[in-house]
């Protein structure tokens, strides 16, 4: 019997190829229904179908899966206008679009047929939902008669967003034979990428790369960057590191800019040592700062907790702005914007891109102080970013765990990620637990000091 593709085999090749091969060994799913909601971009029922109430829909409620095809099928047959929660199944392929939507046209079904849309909380369309909206055109189909031309997302902010399918076709294919093959019982070469760090196999293949001492262990490196130097010769990253200059000059296709510094990355690794470039360009404290960092819940499309680490005089306080509902979220923005106010000259520290969207996102929803405005946009500074380019450190990965982790810091709860905390929250909304609460605030307030430590490392790197 054929192993079924889904939506979701997409996701899992495209962030980890080594997933659908180790998953195929276990014959089973190791995610959590809530966990693979999460990967998949989606919001809780109550929450997609909020976005529906303009629209006279049917919903599909079977769990059984060829049941449910059968249900959808029918409503189709019927000429439904929105169907919620279909199955499309054609032999070994089973589509599950969070929406079917009938529009004007011919099918076998009769003077119309339905196109395919999910319902994403990115604002951003990803490459991975324009293979899943193609997947359900090439499903329609077989089960219509009719392939639509364009997919569609419904993003959480209630905006419909189209692109043309054939623009995908191509490499659908390719990445279709490709998953076939692995189901088949073919392998693909191992790449270690941060799209692995979402399968619950992360460990295996973060294992298997540095057995191999593969070069895809180098922080940001790119497959195609890979090939060229595998063709002459350069196949791990102990030999990137030991290359003489000659070596790296007949790799062609890429600058010698590039490659030396993919060689400090190599060296870097192979010594297990920090090599800076250059300066990192901080400045220097003499009043109050604030280091920040944010906890959001992707279900319901809201962000629960803003934790601020306040360093004033020496002095290091940590004041966390909980929203203990979802409906409390606009109170403790108003809290957060309040406070930040109160030190108009600070600056605002933070690791990686996600706080400052989520603070331009709040102030359009929720509207700020101009005072705090101000602060938001001139004053907040992402230290990955002053960092990147100026230090390489022996590490595959630049996250904020992996970084505090190897200067020192400690977590009270060491394995814990941001996905927990996540989960931590869901099991309070749902049980009322004021332990898992408590274990969120706590996780955060660990978040924003190791942030505060990479900082305060990176000033005295300087000043070696």
């Amino acid at each position: 019997m054929k192993h079924r593709i889904t939506e979701q085999t997409f996701y899992k090749y495209l962030k980890c190829p080594s997933w659908i091969s180790r998953e195929l060994e276990r014959d089973e799913d190791l995610r959590e229904k809530l966990l693979e909601k999460i990967q998949d971009d989606g919001l809780l029922s109550e929450h997609e179908k909020a976005l529906l109430t303009d629209r006279d829909y049917v919903e599909v409620t079977s769990d059984d899966l060829d049941e449910a095809a059968l249900q959808t099928l029918e409503l189709m047959k019927k000429g439904a206008q929105t169907i919620y929660k279909g199955i499309l199944i054609h032999e070994n392929w089973v589509g599950r679009p969070d929406i079917l939507e009938r529009v004007e046209g011919k099918s076998r079904l009769g003077d119309y047929y339905y196109v395919a849309c999910d319902i994403k909380r990115s604002r951003h369309m990803k490459d991975e939902y324009k293979f899943q909206g193609l997947f359900y055109a090439k499903i329609l189909d077989r089960v219509q008669g009719h392939e639509p031309v364009m997919g569609y997302v419904l993003h959480a902010d209630g905006n419909v967003e189209s692109y043309l399918l054939e623009e995908f076709d191509t490499h659908f294919h390719l990445t279709m034979d490709a998953i076939e093959e692995i189901l088949d019982g073919g392998s693909e070469s191992h790449f270690l990428t941060s799209g692995c760090k979402q399968s619950p196999y992360f460990s295996e293949c973060e294992l298997e790369a540095r057995n191999c001492d593969d070069l895809s262990r180098l922080n940001r490196i790119w497959r195609s960057e890979v090939d060229l130097m595998m063709r002459v010769g350069i196949t791990s990253v102990e030999e990137l590191a030991n290359a003489p200059v000659q070596n790296l000059k007949e790799v062609h296709g890429m600058s010698l800019d590039r490659l030396y510094f993919l060689q400090q990355q190599a060296i870097a690794m192979s010594e297990n040592k920090v090599i800076r470039i250059g300066e990192i360009e901080l400045p220097k404290e003499e009043g109050p700062v604030l280091v920040v960092d944010v906890e959001s819940d992707p279900l319901r499309n809201s962000d629960y907790l803003i934790g601020v680490l306040l360093i004033d005089n020496g002095k290091e306080t940590y004041h966390p702005f909980l929203a203990k509902r979802p409906e409390d979220e606009e109170k403790a923005w108003h809290e957060f914007t309040e406070f930040i106010t109160h030190y108009p000259t600070a600056n605002m520290y933070h690791y990686g891109w996600y706080e400052v969207d989520v603070f331009r996102r709040l102030t359009e929803r929720y509207g700020a102080p101009e005072e705090a405005k101000r602060i938001i946009e001139n004053q907040m500074l992402d230290l990955l970013s002053f960092m990147r380019q100026k230090v390489i450190f022996p590490m595959s990965f630049y996250s904020l765990k992996d970084i505090a982790k190897y200067l020192g810091f400690k977590w009270r709860m060491n394995e814990a990620s941001g996905l927990d905390s996540v989960l931590w929250y869901e099991e309070w909304l749902e049980n009322g637990d004021t332990k898992a609460l408590e274990d969120i605030v706590n996780y955060n307030e660990d978040d924003v000091r190791a942030t505060w430590l990479v900082r305060n490392w990176a000033v005295e790197d300087n000043r070696r």
